[in-house]
């Protein structure tokens, strides 16, 4: 374990900054929903999913994202993560084909710190680590599935959605911004000296920007 923790360190390197986009939605205002070239629907996300959403054998993205939604449920089961998983299921042969987080206010600090999160107001959700297998990317899923989200999130009483993509996955931002997200801020965050020191910074986006 010391050896994987000391690997991790040395690979975030002396210094980095990442830049990523906030996208935000009001879930007041009323958004045709996009269009997807396949019949999908949403659901509460269930233990067999795992094996459908991330089989063995896969590459180390695929078992990158197996991780992480390894990592989410223990820190939902203890507690320290206010999220919710669903996935998006194909209505055609039940198969699921999308995964993806609701995060509500309530997380610890150290959580939010460590993924360079914002602090959430009662009535906004963050929408977080969305997953699509190779097989069902180029769909049109990911806009619906934010989108179906956007619903349930209004259902629990909340008034924003939000999200946070890099800035250099314009693929994601295209779809983000077709399920009725707007660009919001920027999140610029920096760590120095292999992680060892970490900030981050939220600027809002201009409006003119925006409609630029």
């Amino acid at each position: 374990m010391l050896h994987a923790r000391l690997a991790r360190r040395f690979a975030e390197g002396f210094y980095t900054r990442h830049l990523s986009i906030g996208l935000r939605r009001d879930l007041a205002v009323a958004k045709e929903p996009p269009a997807t070239r396949i019949p999908v629907s949403l659901r509460p996300f269930r233990d067999e999913d795992m094996a459908a959403l991330f089989p063995e054998g896969g590459d180390a993205s695929v078992a990158a994202a197996r991780a992480d939604v390894e990592w989410r449920r223990d820190a939902v089961a203890r507690g320290i993560l206010q999220s919710r998983c669903f996935v998006v299921v194909d209505e055609r042969s039940g198969q699921p084909c999308h995964i993806l987080w609701l995060t509500e206010p309530g997380y610890g600090d150290a959580i939010r710190r460590a993924g360079a999160l914002p602090v959430l107001a009662a009535n906004e959700a963050l929408l977080e680590n969305a997953y699509t297998p190779d097989a069902y990317r180029g769909l049109g899923i990911m806009a619906t599935a934010m989108n179906l989200l956007a619903g349930e999130a209004a259902a629990m009483g909340k008034r924003y959605l939000l999200v946070y993509i890099d800035a250099d996955n314009h693929a994601s931002l295209k779809g983000a911004e077709r399920s009725g997200l707007i660009r919001w801020s920027v999140r610029t965050s920096r760590q120095l000296g292999f992680g060892l020191i970490r900030t981050v910074r939220f600027d809002p986006i201009a409006a003119t920007a925006v409609a630029g």
